[in-house]
């Protein structure tokens, strides 16, 4: 059985940029990655997909990216660059191999992973939060085919002619803008969605979000409840705007869906841009709180001594958000483990 001082699960941005600090402060730690490669969690993504934030706050810590500073990377790029980062520091990762299991026993954590079980005396969980999409309970009352945008890769993916598109935040704009170009689009959401320009003044909105302290400042509620606007950039409001906007759906049947002001229609897919929801079934600590809310609330240390969370929605900083934010994070998780 192999003792690490520190395992890292996830070797996503929070799970390298933790292993970068700790390297530096020459802690002994070992960093888990279930898939098989670095970077195929951003590789899966569909195919159109790019960031939002430029290049220059896309970047880890000491290494930029092979980009102009205001260049958009898009998945395959970020993907690329996270192999890169991990080889160019020589970071102990583990590929290919999943952890099953965490309990701890005389202040010592055992894991047990799909490959060999340790013993750490403190753990960092970076492994995000999209293992476990969620899709709404009145799915199961379809008869039609449906999937989850994680299973999304072009527009091959959908099947049909009339499609409705289900979730409010910046993957259900951009893949429904997408998937107008081919067949004819509903748009259910929540709540009504908030749009905002990419650019301003032909400036990265983000970029100047930054330059003006705005990134680092504290989230409201209302922030965290309703998400981010949606971001629009290139012939995205043009497209979405051939999408038939739908309320809330409360009802299916079928093939037949009933939305909030009861409405009904007729559909031969389902796209479900709709989030995903937190998993910690691994994690057998009687005392582990097991509360994404109550994670965020301080700052991703866990009433378990020793047991540490990065990559949680808005966690210190609107800017956790964001891959230039979660350094901010992982630099404040290693400095709290290493007093």
């Amino acid at each position: 059985m192999m003792h690490k001082r520190v395992l890292v699960i996830g070797a996503g941005q929070c799970g390298l940029t933790a292993g970068r600090f700790l390297q530096k402060k020459r802690i002994d730690f070992l960093i888990i990655e279930k898939s098989k490669h670095i970077g195929d969690n951003w590789r899966r993504r569909y195919e159109s997909l790019s960031l939002f934030t430029p290049a220059s706050l896309s970047a880890l810590p000491e290494l930029p990216m092979g980009l102009t500073p205001t260049a958009r990377p898009n998945k395959d790029q970020m993907a690329d660059y996270f192999s890169r980062y991990a080889e160019h520091f020589a970071l102990p990762v583990h590929v290919n191999e999943e952890v099953l299991h965490i309990r701890k026993d005389n202040g010592l954590f055992y894991v047990k992973t799909t490959r060999s079980e340790y013993t750490a005396e403190q753990i960092i969980h970076s492994a995000g939060w999209c293992d476990k999409p969620y899709i709404p309970q009145w799915a199961s009352a379809l008869s039609i085919p449906y999937i989850h945008s994680c299973q999304y890769k072009n527009p091959v993916s959908v099947k049909g002619k009339h499609v409705l598109l289900v979730g409010s935040g910046n993957s259900a704009a951009q893949i429904g803008a997408e998937l107008t170009r081919h067949f004819t689009v509903s748009w259910s959401t929540n709540k009504k969605p908030k749009f905002s320009s990419l650019h301003v003044f032909g400036k990265n909105i983000l970029l100047l979000a930054k330059t003006f302290g705005l990134l680092d400042k504290n989230v409201s509620d209302n922030t965290i409840q309703n998400g981010e606007a949606i971001y629009l950039f290139n012939d995205l409001k043009k497209c979405l705007k051939k999408a038939k906007r739908k309320k809330k759906v409360v009802h299916a049947n079928g093939s037949t869906v009933t939305f909030e002001d009861r409405q009904k229609e007729d559909y031969d897919f389902v796209l479900f841009a709709t989030g995903f929801q937190p998993n910690f079934d691994f994690i057998s600590i009687p005392e582990f709180e097991n509360d994404l809310e109550q994670l965020r609330k301080q700052q991703g240390l866990s009433v378990v001594p020793g047991l540490y969370f990065l990559g949680i929605p808005y966690q210190r900083s609107r800017s956790s958000q964001l891959i230039y934010g979660s350094q901010r994070d992982a630099a404040f998780i290693v400095d709290q483990l290493s007093e």
